[in-house]
């Protein structure tokens, strides 16, 4: 008996199911936590020089006497249409007139009317260091790399449990440090290694949720996992508005990582799926027994065939770039996963720069997520894996590219239509995200399935790590072609990479493959499918018969 349906005929999406994902799904809210928390510990701030002898210096003009101190020694300049402080330079000397030699400052005052403490503020990465505060990102992106190809390989090789465990100490443990810690170079090992931790776990609770799900559940499972990462960006809203130290911050979202992996390692159950494919059928019947119990059903006495990758336990994920029919599916998808991850945290890291105010747009933005997902779980069985994909991709590329619009011929006054773009190219983008992560778990069989996932999503944390040099054009060139740059490219690849997933195969309400034979009967079958179709086509009595010749 296929494993597909023994899941099926003892509950594919019963009590067990939803009891087992809700816990497991717990744990994913943390990684929401940290990548939200980003925002909020390095954020673009409105900064200054501080005037030289005033302790009591702050952002905000308190007084007429305090604003005739900044006007002395602060320089204006023009920034986008406005007049406003220079943020670097301080007169080194002034005159009557207010004017003089000018000289790069070595404190700052920032604006704090949304964060009051941030390792932006705290170590000073402004100016000429503002690179550095950058490179966080860029580092917590490698550490998600990382974890991609080596726990994605690792959990294949080891299961599913063991690594989530492992990866939940390690984000929890990192993001403690995290707080501990004020040298910048440190923070960007522990900022790695909080990656590692979160990243490592959340694509094994992926592949965990999809293979205790029956075929036709399968979808469900999959978005409900991204709608409880985008729970954890919506909590972290009402957090950093009342928590406004980062350290405190990072405490409080890591201590529950710890918790978790205690937790996991008494009552998480190891994926069936993977035990079988290992050959470890024993302990399979036993988690497919409890299931069937919980779920009130009862588990057929049969033999469960067709789940076997080979006779040894190699892991062979090298092979989704050597065999031709994955090759093909590799680099189509290898292209979707970068611009995906692109657009969303484009979108995400953007919201600092937005009209409005900050929290607000940060939460509309987080928000935004869920009617994505909602439209996933409405349309993905009954359109289709591919028509979706396709669709989404080229809607969030065109909201990114009508964005522009209000740069280059609105006013001050229609700068809300940016924002509202910016809230539905985020919704767009997020359905891509969890209509391409199911898309690859369907094109891919279970002995690399988890490998490939992780090696896509590789990729995928390579276009993130790109994210906030591109949001950096706007700094690089000047006027309004640098402030469209980054909207005009991200909507351009987004497009481009929705039409080129026409060229993908249709996975909707079809089994999962287990082994690479499965790729080739798939091939076969879809072979004969389309052949006796034809024929049926050829002989229809209603049809006249064309001519060999023309």
């Amino acid at each position: 008996m296929d494993y597909e349906e023994v899941i099926g005929t003892i509950g594919g999406c019963g009590l067990y199911q939803k009891l087992m994902l809700a816990f497991l799904f717990s744990s994913t809210i943390m990684d929401g936590l940290h990548i939200g928390s980003m925002v909020f510990i390095t954020p673009d701030l409105d900064y200054r020089c501080a005037i030289p002898g005033y302790d009591n210096d702050t952002y905000k003009i308190q007084s007429e006497i305090h604003e005739e101190l900044i006007n002395e020694y602060i320089p204006k300049i023009e920034d986008k249409g406005e007049v406003v402080y220079e943020k670097c330079l301080i007169y080194s000397n002034t005159t009557e007139n207010g004017n003089g030699t000018t000289q790069k400052c070595s404190s700052w005052v920032y604006d704090k009317t949304n964060t009051h403490t941030s390792i932006t503020t705290q170590l000073n990465l402004v100016c000429d260091k503002a690179i550095l505060a950058r490179h966080t990102f860029t580092f917590y992106f490698m550490g998600s790399i990382l974890a991609m190809v080596s726990c994605g390989i690792l959990s294949d090789r080891f299961g599913r449990k063991k690594v989530i465990i492992v990866c939940l100490f390690l984000q929890g443990s990192s993001g403690i440090a995290n707080a501990l810690i004020s040298n910048i170079y440190a923070i960007y090992v522990l900022r790695f290694l909080n990656a590692v931790g979160g990243s490592g776990s959340y694509i094994p609770s992926v592949v965990f949720a999809a293979e205790v799900s029956s075929a036709n559940n399968r979808m469900k499972s999959n978005v409900a996992t991204h709608m409880i990462f985008a729970t954890g960006l919506v909590i972290i809203f009402p957090l950093t508005y009342f928590v406004r130290t980062w350290k405190t911050l990072m405490i409080i979202i890591s201590i529950p990582s710890l918790v978790f992996a205690i937790v996991y390692i008494c009552f998480l159950d190891e994926s069936p799926r993977w035990l079988l494919n290992k050959k470890r059928t024993k302990d399979a019947n036993i988690i497919l027994s409890n299931i069937a119990k919980l779920n009130e059903k009862v588990l057929p006495q049969t033999e469960i065939v067709n789940i076997s990758s080979s006779n040894n336990k190699r892991v062979e994920t090298w092979k989704m770039f050597t065999i031709p029919q994955l090759r093909k599916r590799t680099l189509i998808l290898t292209l979707n996963w970068v611009i995906v991850s692109l657009v969303y945290y484009g979108l995400t890291l953007n919201v600092g720069k937005l009209y409005g105010n900050f929290y607000v747009n940060y939460f509309l933005n987080s928000v935004a997520e869920f009617p994505g997902y909602i439209l996933c779980i409405l349309l993905l069985n009954r359109v289709g894996r591919k028509k979706l994909q396709t669709s989404m991709m080229v809607l969030a590329g065109v909201i990114c590219i009508a964005g522009i619009f209000p740069i280059l011929y609105g006013t001050k006054a229609h700068r809300w239509i940016l924002t509202a773009s910016s809230i539905l190219g985020r919704m767009f983008i997020t359905s891509n995200f969890a209509i391409v992560y199911i898309y690859t778990l369907e094109l891919y069989p279970t002995c690399i399935r988890n490998g490939a996932l992780g090696a896509l999503a590789t990729f995928a944390h390579v276009g993130g790590s790109v994210a906030p040099y591109i949001l950096n054009f706007s700094d690089l060139v000047s006027g309004k072609l640098g402030r469209i740059l980054p909207m005009v490219l991200m909507g351009t690849l987004a497009i481009i990479a929705g039409l080129l997933s026409l060229l993908l195969p249709e996975t909707n309400n079809r089994k999962m493959m287990d082994n690479f034979s499965d790729l080739t009967k798939s091939g076969e079958l879809e072979f004969a499918t389309k052949k006796d179709a034809i024929l049926k086509e050829e002989t229809h009595p209603m049809k006249p018969r064309q001519s060999a010749r023309i």
